[in-house]
């Protein structure tokens, strides 16, 4: 009697989707990160790395400076980027965006209750929700801290 043989495939997410919060403000970045860390008691810090994008029309990467929190208690990444910089765009289809809060891993805090809370800021001028699925370039946004 011969036995079958059984085969699981275990599928792994070749990418993991994450929250964008487009944020407009005439906020300096450090300024901005330090309103959200005593907003929502986390602790943004500059990142010595950059954020690295290839340019549509040169194909050089250009790089984005960027804020960065992991809250090791709930799991969830915190990533404040500018998207201008240097005379470049982080992601060009959102030009009217200054900065993107973006939350990785996030699944306990309400993305509606975080932009409501943005919106009470005074600093902050309108803030909106995104897809990552939304932007040509998400990929490139993957981050690994």
């Amino acid at each position: 009697m011969s036995k079958k043989i059984k085969r699981y495939v275990l599928e792994n997410e070749a990418f993991n989707a994450f929250e964008f919060i487009g944020i407009c403000t005439a906020q300096n970045d450090f300024r901005l990160a330090w309103q959200l860390n005593t907003q929502f008691d986390i602790f943004l810090e500059k990142s010595d790395d950059f954020i690295e994008i290839p340019s549509k029309k040169t194909n050089e990467l250009n790089q984005f400076n960027f804020y960065f929190y992991k809250d090791l208690q709930n799991l969830i990444s915190y990533f404040l980027i500018r998207n201008k910089q240097d005379g470049r765009l982080l992601l060009s289809e959102k030009p009217s965006i200054d900065y993107f809060l973006v939350m990785q891993d996030n699944h306990i805090i309400e993305p509606i209750e975080m932009i409501e809370n943005l919106r009470k800021m005074d600093s902050i001028i309108a803030v909106f929700s995104f897809s990552s699925n939304e932007f040509a370039l998400s990929e490139y946004l993957i981050f690994e801290k």
